[in-house]
């Protein structure tokens, strides 16, 4: 009676873990229901040799319960989902017996079969995290789990502590600044061809790469070569703390590219895009650009430095000669010649450049810069 209610309900129960546990209902593909399907099975088998008392090979049910345990951790999920399937087949096999057992055996038996089969299962799920747990260690004694993991957290603004941590596990030493780089694969990773100076997470279909500036050009060539359907994206540096800013620049770029604003070359770095990535920019970056645009300014004495900003500003809004600036500022027309020759030589041809002067400009509007006083120059207007 058991090995037939049993054979009866497996296809029952596939369909219901298919379609009530939220871990397999996402992704019901043909592999998976067969795997179901074969996991179902065999407990059904093994459990009707057992109470019929027929000689048989639990080892083999044990090791693919194992197995599968152990396949759960490495694929980083939990056993949530698992343990509702056990639970969902555990309770339709049980109502089964006592449904088709009702007026052959004694309600004793009736309980007795029912409580050995949730012993059963008991020890089939003893069997899952065992092998759950030899998954959990063969994952992180991989360096490329630690590095996937080590992206993540940086990516998911992890604790510094656990950031340093898995750093040190896999060797790397955490630069002061990184770059960011990015690339969609036709299919997810496993070997990469990178160098052990960055670190990288390729488990999926955008790729993640976080590396040493230095070594930027290298990584990018790498990455060039990766069965990829698109361009392969490069930030400009940042600190540690900024990266997920800097995933999201190569995400905006990466819009940008699939509507046809920026040039879909094999590799498309920020920095020269960068008067695009600002009229949909978030802070961190506005920042940045603003800095590396006044830069020059920085050669000038703070007393001198304000006066050049307001001459600046007004000469690239007005693009008025000598004279009509001097009489704008309140200044004398020679001191006007002079800021603009001073100008022009800490800047140089750049601003003959139309998109260098619309970000310059952006700069000197921008309201906050590592590179200027910002309090002080809104107070000279």
């Amino acid at each position: 009676m058991i090995r037939r209610v049993g054979r009866g309900l497996v296809p029952q129960i596939t369909d219901e873990i298919l379609r009530q546990i939220a871990a397999y209902s996402r992704h019901p593909t043909q592999r998976r229901r067969d795997l179901i399907t074969k996991a179902v099975a065999s407990a059904v088998e093994l459990y009707a040799d057992v109470v019929e008392k027929i000689p048989s090979d639990p080892e083999t049910v044990s090791a693919m319960y194992f197995g599968m345990g152990r396949g759960e951790a490495l694929a980083e999920r939990s056993l949530d989902g698992f343990r509702a399937a056990v639970d969902l087949a555990t309770h339709r096999a049980a109502e089964a017996i006592r449904h088709e057992a009702e007026g052959l055996v004694p309600d004793d038996v009736r309980g007795t079969l029912c409580g050995s089969l949730l012993a059963y299962m008991g020890i089939l799920l003893d069997d899952v995290a065992r092998g759950y747990a030899a998954g959990v260690r063969d994952r992180e004694a991989d360096p490329c789990w630690i590095r996937r993991r080590l992206v993540r957290g940086l990516a998911g603004s992890a604790d510094p502590a656990v950031i340093g941590g898995l750093a040190a596990r896999v060797g790397w030493q955490l630069p002061a600044a990184v770059v960011v780089c990015s690339v969609d694969t036709i299919t997810p990773l496993d070997s990469v061809g990178l160098p052990q100076t960055c670190v990288w997470d390729t488990a999926g279909r955008r790729a993640l790469v976080i590396t040493d500036p230095v070594e930027v050009d290298a990584v990018s060539a790498v990455m060039r070569g990766w069965p990829r359907t698109g361009p392969v994206f490069v930030t400009v540096p940042v600190p540690l703390a900024d990266v997920p800013a800097a995933i999201r620049w190569t995400e905006r770029a990466r819009d940008l590219v699939e509507s046809g604003v920026i040039p879909a070359d094999p590799v498309v770095r920020c920095a020269d895009h960068h008067v695009a990535l600002l009229l949909n920019a978030d802070p961190t970056l506005s920042r940045w650009e603003a800095s590396e645009a006044l830069a020059p300014l920085e050669a000038f004495k703070d007393e001198h430095r304000r006066a050049m900003v307001r001459t600046l500003r007004l000469w690239l809004l007005t693009g008025a000669n000598a004279p009509a600036l001097a009489a704008e500022l309140g200044i004398h027309e020679h001191t006007v010649r002079n800021h603009k020759l001073r100008l022009r030589a800490a800047f140089g041809s750049r601003l003959q450049d139309p998109e260098f002067v619309t970000l310059l400009l952006f700069a000197l509007g921008a309201g906050e810069s590592p590179a200027l006083d910002w309090v002080e120059l809104e107070r000279c207007g």
